[in-house]
């Protein structure tokens, strides 16, 4: 594993106000991750279950807190790509496997056919 790539873990809180609305709160923070192909088993199984993964990141069992989104800005693209977390877990006990599906992409990626990742 490399860890050269960095990416940025958004975490989303739904908060009560005064008035009974409920409002989005994000957090950010980069941390360092390693980017992986989608193995065949878990796209087949994603498939089954009505998602698509579209890439997977490993990351540190420490540097992961349950956030559901991950920007990250693929090599030569001007602009970050928004993932939603479809599965994580334990691999090798401290590194975490996230299993992303694509969320929005700007449309160097899109062009490269990932945008019907849903």
């Amino acid at each position: 594993m490399l860890w050269k790539d960095v990416a940025t873990l958004v975490k989303v809180e739904t908060i009560p106000d005064d008035e009974g609305y409920t409002d989005k709160i994000k957090s950010r923070r980069e941390v360092f991750v390693d980017t992986q192909s989608v193995r065949r088993s878990e796209f087949y199984a994603a498939r089954q279950s009505g998602t698509t993964v579209a890439i997977v990141f490993l990351i540190r069992a420490a540097d992961y807190d349950g956030e559901t989104l991950i920007e990250y800005q693929h090599p030569g693209a001007e602009e970050a790509t928004v993932y939603k977390v479809v599965r994580a877990y334990t691999k090798a006990g401290e590194i975490i496997e996230l299993n992303c599906a694509l969320k929005s992409a700007p449309g160097s990626v899109a062009r490269r056919g990932l945008q019907n990742a849903k």
